[in-house]
């Protein structure tokens, strides 16, 4: 008997085995089609490498047909277009992911974080800041947003906001914070002053100077907030600091020690923070074309010896025979002045000379019909002048 069932099963089952060979085939449909979004991925990726965003546009499409739950093609789409300036679909195709229902909370938060990307690229900045606090909200770890959200801050002119995402910024990374909260504040301290908010600029100062009061910024916004206050004195020790601590910058705060010192009636004072400076900056190119300037109205011969040091060490430092001219011009003596003419023409004839590109700027001092920078044909121009930090290419 139970041979007898045993043997009715194994029949039964291969008449049922049977009846499936013949009449039931898999659906292979759901392969085909992962087969051929997966395809389409891939062609739309070698187009993007080759630099052919049209192409990668289509496949992606291509793949968003056959499968239109993979949320990977819509953040690729999107990304495609902002990359295209294309802002208006950027944002609706990423729009498009947050009315799914199948959308969980990491992934609206890429959607919120890519949409501020969107409106921070189309010049909305006021809308990317929402989108970025919307994603920090919910992730308070986010240090890529965390940095956007700071720029932005920056950018529209939120100083308080922006220093407290440094801060905070700072913190995830680990890093001192401190110097760029400093710009911030005397930023933020100055603009106040230029308001008429007295309370809000001390109050931004007194954080500026904080953060760190050795900051040229904030000195120099010490020295102009104290000038306003009628501190001149304050005025004077904050520049000469300053001064001390960015000697490149001796043209920028001897004009406002001079203006300062002028008005106390100390004006004499400027010789000993000139000779202050000298001795801590000896070398220093713009400090000693500053120091010479100031001397020309004292003392246009020691000053004409000082620009003439200087053009012997530096020969196309322009600006110093602009003043050894002036002082010269100003002595009226036909041949001086013909000879500081003559210096000058020859530094401009050493500098005035050369070939630079329209598109790019590349300069060289042959001819060339194409810029081996940019490539660029027809785009050779005289370089009439040198920008100050261009190098040519001999």
């Amino acid at each position: 008997m139970n041979l007898l069932l045993v043997v009715g099963a194994a029949l039964f089952l291969l008449a049922v085995g049977t009846l499936l060979g013949r009449y039931y085939a898999p659906d292979r449909r759901p392969l085909k089609r992962a087969a051929r979004e997966g395809r389409s991925y891939v062609r739309g990726l070698v187009e993007l490498l080759e630099g052919h965003e049209d192409a990668a546009i289509e496949q992606i499409k291509k793949a968003l047909k056959q499968n239109t739950k993979t949320v990977e093609a819509y953040f690729a789409l999107g990304a495609l277009f902002r990359n295209r300036c294309e802002y208006e679909r950027a944002v609706r195709v990423h729009q498009s992911i947050l009315v799914r229902r199948d959308v969980d909370k990491g992934t609206k938060l890429r959607v919120h974080y890519q949409l501020a990307l969107d409106f921070r690229a189309a010049g909305f900045p006021r809308r990317a800041v929402k989108a970025l606090e919307y994603v920090l909200g919910h992730d308070k770890k986010h240090v890529q947003a965390l940095t956007d959200l700071a720029k932005l801050y920056e950018r529209v002119g939120a100083w308080e906001r922006a220093a407290a995402s440094r801060i905070r910024l700072g913190k995830l990374q680990k890093r001192d914070s401190s110097s760029h909260v400093a710009h911030l504040m005397a930023q933020h301290a100055y603009e106040s002053a230029e308001a008429g908010d007295k309370k809000a600029a001390q109050r931004a100062l007194r954080r500026a100077i904080s953060a760190n009061a050795e900051s040229v910024h904030v000195l120099h916004v010490l020295g102009e907030l104290r000038r306003r206050e009628g501190k001149l004195a304050g005025a004077v020790n904050a520049w000469r600091k300053a001064l001390l601590a960015a000697p490149d910058l001796a043209s920028f705060f001897l004009a406002r020690l001079e203006r300062v010192l002028f008005e106390m009636e100390k004006l004499d004072d400027l010789q000993g923070i000139l000779d202050e400076a000298s001795a801590a900056h000896p070398s220093n190119v713009y400090l000693r074309l500053a120091v010479a300037r100031f001397r020309g109205k004292r003392d246009p011969q020691g000053a004409l010896v000082d620009l003439r040091d200087l053009t012997d060490e530096y020969p196309h430092l322009l600006p110093a025979r602009r003043e050894a001219a002036l002082l010269v011009l100003e002595q009226d003596e036909p041949s001086a002045l013909r000879a500081a003419l003559e210096e000058l023409l020859g530094a401009l004839s050493s500098a005035d000379h050369g070939y630079r590109c329209a598109q790019c700027g590349h300069a060289t001092l042959d001819l060339f019909w194409r810029c081996s920078s940019c490539g660029a044909w027809d785009a050779t121009r005289m370089a009439w002048g040198r920008r100050a930090s261009e190098r040519v290419a001999s």
